[in-house]
């Protein structure tokens, strides 16, 4: 069995349910792979003993001009999840609408280029929006407390939201401009692992791909999946975060893990252009591995 080590973005939850599915129903194991899965801290790549790495589009282009030899292999939804959660009673509906609002943020160039940008662009002043240094753990005790805004994956922290009865507004990055429809997460793959093992990383890619097409098919089983690594949180909130993550899995093709490239190429190039990177790397990404 070749050992493959999967490091994710954040703890476990329901935009990689179709890792733990594989797990679970020995898609891994039938292509010979002896698959272990450990969740790390949301905005921190971490790469050591990784052979496959989940990280946002923005981290990794910083990330692989440094230390990090890493390609990505497949985006994990089919449209970026991300956008800015906040109370009802905050009125912000909309990027210009965070002038003169807490947003909580971390201190990476990145963020505030892209939220920055978004504001602007939408007629606001990302100078006077007061910004809150903060890893957001803990959404529900954070929004009205410590900030008005976090930037969040819809996919969870809203649906925590709902189930804690909050009344939430909630606007999509991707619904103002192709240059926010970013690959967040991707999947990414180690190049000692990728040069080394290219068969292992195409049979990993194969079984993760039937995992996500199970829990597109089946999001109550993939819920119930799921729910096994996510100990402490109600399963009633898994199954509706699992129903709406399910319709961002899969491609036109009815497969997961295409990269468009021109949705790709957009940020990366806008990174450079903004001197947020100051290049492009020969081998950001590749659909090269994934199944037909």
């Amino acid at each position: 069995m070749k050992k493959v080590n999967v490091v994710l973005d954040w703890f476990p939850n329901t935009n990689h349910t179709g890792m733990y599915v594989a797990l679970e129903k020995g898609y891994y194991k039938s292509e010979g792979l002896d698959v272990s899965i450990a969740g790390k801290v949301h905005g921190v790549m971490e790469t050591a003993g990784a052979d496959i790495v989940v990280s946002p589009q923005p981290t990794l282009l910083v990330g692989m001009l440094g230390e990090e030899r890493i390609t990505a292999v497949a985006a994990l939804t089919q449209r970026c999840d991300s956008g800015i959660l906040s109370l009802a009673e905050a009125g912000i509906t909309r990027p210009r609408e965070l002038s003169g609002k807490r947003l909580t943020h971390w201190d990476q160039a990145w963020f505030h280029k892209i939220v920055g940008k978004a504001v602007n662009d939408d007629g606001g002043d990302y100078g006077d929006v007061r910004l809150v240094p903060k890893d957001v753990g803990d959404i529900v005790a954070t929004l009205g407390n410590d900030g008005d805004a976090t930037w969040i994956y819809k996919n969870w922290e809203y649906f925590e939201m709902k189930h804690a009865g909050k009344e939430v507004n909630y606007f999509a990055f991707a619904d103002f401009g192709d240059l926010y429809d970013f690959c967040a997460p991707a999947v990414t793959a180690k190049h000692d692992f990728m040069d080394a093992e290219p068969e292992a990383l195409r049979a990993w890619l194969g079984a993760t791909d039937r995992g996500y097409i199970d829990a597109a098919n089946d999001p109550e089983e993939g819920a119930a999946i799921i729910a096994g690594e996510m100990a402490g949180f109600d399963k009633a909130l898994i199954l509706d975060s699992q129903k709406y993550a399910s319709t961002l899995y899969l491609g036109a093709g009815g497969h997961w893990g295409h990269m468009r490239p021109a949705r790709w190429n957009t940020l990366a190039d806008w990174m450079v252009e903004e001197k947020i990177i100051p290049r492009r790397d020969a081998r950001e990404f590749t659909n090269e591995f994934l199944p037909e």
